[in-house]
């Protein structure tokens, strides 16, 4: 039955946008996997994408080994078309054959199609909802939506600078030492793990990290978690930055020692 089918995925979309509507006015987090441009097509319409936000976009949306393939394709010393190329475009389901003058118009109308057209569906059942975050700042403008999006995304840099400590002595000062190298070294997805590990979201959603310190050693040391501070209680007996980076890391990997202690 095609129109109970149609009927059902309406419900199923607007739950969706009841969700993203509900997570951010309650708890302020917003699923930054969540491409910028759906979201500014649900807040705006179609008339607020860009040609430079249409192409960027799209560059985030497919794989990344045909990122520089996209590069080349735009590159203003694009010259001929390439297997690299060739391959890449019928992916996309498209087989015209294009030359230096018609290029950057093939990219923008697969572009259009796979990131405008083939979502609109969703975007029509989701708009009504979505609309209302546009009470809030974070979302009164594309700019705005963008700023927004792009402070939330976890970096090393963003989340050392998240940290608060006070160390009082040689070994603590060491210790968190230690941990900002362990940080740095992380990205990606070990990124991502780390701040869902240590404040239970995979996003920047805190204004700080605060780091105390025990003398935790032997058998019984590993660090503290709470994510609802957040705070992190850091042993500051690790003899070595392998040491720590080894406990974290085999913490991060274990599930279960993702525990929680209710007092």
């Amino acid at each position: 039955m095609p129109f109970i089918r149609h009927d059902m995925q309406k419900r199923e979309w607007e739950a969706f946008a009841r969700i993203l509507f509900f997570g951010y006015k309650k708890y302020k987090y917003f699923p930054i996997q969540l491409s910028p441009l759906f979201i500014a097509s649900c807040l705006f319409g179609e008339q607020c994408i860009t040609t430079e936000f249409l192409l960027t976009s799209f560059k985030d949306y497919i794989a990344a080994d045909d990122q520089d393939t996209l590069d080349q394709c735009l590159s203003p010393e694009f010259d001929e078309v390439n297997d690299d190329i060739t391959e890449f475009l019928s992916s996309l389901k498209c087989f015209r054959l294009p030359s230096k003058e018609t290029i950057r118009e093939i990219i923008y109308e697969l572009a259009h199609q796979e990131l405008v057209q083939k979502p609109r569906y969703i975007v029509n059942c989701c708009t009504p909802i979505v609309q209302q975050l546009k009470l809030f700042p974070d979302f009164k403008t594309v700019g705005s939506l963008q700023e927004f999006i792009k402070s939330k995304i976890p970096t090393a840099k963003k989340i050392v600078k998240l940290f608060k400590s006070e160390p009082s002595n040689d070994a603590e000062r060491e210790s968190f030492d230690h941990l900002k190298r362990f940080v740095k070294s992380l990205e990606g997805k070990e990124l991502s793990r780390f701040l869902n590990f240590t404040t239970g979201g995979d996003m920047i959603t805190c204004d700080s990290i605060t780091i105390t310190f025990s003398s935790l050693d032997g058998f019984k040391r590993r660090p503290m978690i709470r994510t609802c501070v957040p705070l992190i209680e850091l042993p500051s007996t690790y003899e070595s930055y392998i040491a720590l980076a080894e406990e974290f890391l085999n913490l991060m990997k274990q599930e279960q020692a993702w525990s929680f202690d209710i007092e």
